[in-house]
Parts: structure tokens; C-alpha cells; sequence
């Protein structure tokens, strides 16, 4: 299979050069649960690179016009010597993603864009993880949760649709990982947990992935209690807080360059 060729990448946000996309074929699609569907993939991967745990990518796939829709994605598993890249599909709303990925089989192909971006790296010597996300940040927390070293004390409180939708994790010995069911408002259960967290002097990260509008309120509490952005110098006893929309109500495709920056 071969590449696209480098003179056709177009320029992405501020004039950045966006690497070209490549089509890869799917070889297996599993139903992890009722509404996560696991589509891996295989092809021409030489030189795509992820960008470290949760890394998001876009994925275009058919759409009801007869040309393509793009949406963004966690990148599951990647195997840079094997050519195959694994992408789960949340099941949760009837749009052109889901419905190709509720349709896939072995040979149907897709493009994906020419790099993953944005992965989580902990700071060295932090010593507690917390984690808060929903359903559609399942995969991206699936991937960080394995990429911690036994040692660091990690905690997780997902909020799923239903518990019918719980996977087996892998993680850090002794990581405490909290299901729920979605109750009343989608994140409400992750705004509730934010706001009884405490901190100590132990160096800690907080990494939330949820809804926009609940994003933005756990952002604004946390950094309203001692909490500070991942750019600022260490501080004893105040967490660093990494923060990302993975969706917003009522909006298709949201930016996966929404960090609440702007609230």
C-alpha cells in the first residue's frame, strides 16, 4: 500500500504544515461493549507517529453526501513495525462515525491524518494521578492508565452511559479505578467528584476528558481551589490540571483543541 506524497499536505491552524493522510484498511472489528467498537487497522504506517498516551487523530470516513466527514479520535494501540493502528468508536449518537464504524468489516478502508497529537507525558517525579472523563474519553484513559509505572498512586472516576459499558483495565498496582452510570445530567457525577477532591503535598496531576460545559466547570473549580495549569512552575500541594473536550452538547465534530482556555 502505498503513501500519499508529501507536496499535497495542506497547512492546518496558523499556517502549520499538516502532514499528508494515509488510508489504511481495516483488518478486525470487535464490539468491545454495547457501545464501543474497536476497529483495527492495517497498512502503510512508515514515518505516522503518536504522540505518547491519549494522542488524538482524525479519521475521515464516508459521509451521506458521498464525500468524506472527518472526526477525531484516541489512538488505542499503535504498532509502528507491524503497520497497524487500533481506533475505538463510542457508540453513542447517530452520526456518520458511528454508523460506519457500527458497519465496518475486514477490507473496508479509511484515511487517517498524517500524525497523532496531543498525548499525556506526567511530570517526572509526580507521585498521584487523578483522572476524570466519560464515556467518550474512555479509550484516551484506557491508554494513559497503561502507561503509568507501578509506584504512582492513580485514581479514576468514569462516568459511563451505563455500567454495561465497563471494560477491564490495566494499570499502576493498586489503582483505584470508580465506575458510574450517567444520572441526571451527562458529567454530573464527575463535577460532584471534583469538587470533594483535597490535595496534599504529594506533587499530583489531574487530567480531566469529558463534555465541554463540564470540562470548563471542574476546570474553574479546581483552579479556583490551588489547582494550575501544566505550563506553570511546580508548586507543593497545588496540582497540575490538564484539561480537554472530548464533546459538546448539541454540537457535531467539536474542536479537539478545546482546553477551556477561553472561559
Amino acid at each position: 500500500m502505498t503513501s500519499p506524497q508529501p507536496s499535497e499536505a495542506p497547512r492546518g491552524r496558523g499556517g502549520r504544515q499538516r502532514l499528508p493522510r494515509r488510508r489504511v484498511t481495516v483488518a478486525e472489528v470487535t464490539a468491545v461493549t454495547p457501545r464501543l467498537v474497536r476497529v483495527r487497522a492495517e497498512g502503510d504506517l512508515t514515518g505516522w507517529t503518536a504522540d505518547g498516551p491519549g494522542a488524538h487523530l482524525k479519521v475521515f470516513v464516508p459521509g451521506p453526501d458521498g464525500g468524506n466527514v472527518m472526526r477525531t479520535y484516541t489512538v488505542r494501540h499503535f504498532d509502528a513495525d507491524g503497520g497497524e493502528l487500533t481506533v475505538e468508536f463510542g457508540i453513542h449518537a447517530d452520526g456518520p462515525a458511528t454508523r460506519w464504524a457500527s458497519a465496518a468489516s475486514p477490507g473496508d478502508t479509511l484515511e487517517i491524518s498524517g500524525q497523532a497529537r496531543g498525548g499525556f507525558f506526567p511530570r517526572a517525579g509526580t507521585s498521584r494521578i487523578v483522572i476524570l472523563g466519560d464515556h467518550c474519553a474512555l479509550p484516551a484513559i484506557a491508554t494513559i492508565l497503561e502507561s503509568l509505572p507501578d509506584g504512582i498512586r492513580a485514581e479514576a472516576v468514569i462516568e459511563i452511559v451505563g455500567l454495561e459499558d465497563r471494560i477491564d483495565l490495566d494499570g499502576p498496582v493498586g489503582a483505584d479505578i470508580t465506575w458510574t452510570a450517567e444520572s441526571g445530567r451527562p458529567g454530573g457525577q464527575l463535577v460532584a467528584f471534583a469538587e470533594d477532591l483535597t490535595f496534599s503535598d504529594e506533587s499530583t496531576e489531574v487530567w480531566v476528558g469529558c463534555e465541554a460545559g463540564v470540562m470548563r466547570e471542574i476546570r474553574r473549580h479546581l483552579l479556583a481551589n490551588g489547582a494550575q495549569l501544566p505550563s506553570a512552575p511546580p508548586v507543593a500541594g497545588a496540582p497540575a490540571l490538564h484539561a480537554r473536550a472530548y464533546w459538546k452538547l448539541n454540537t457535531a465534530n467539536h474542536s479537539d483543541h478545546d482546553t477551556g482556555e477561553d472561559d
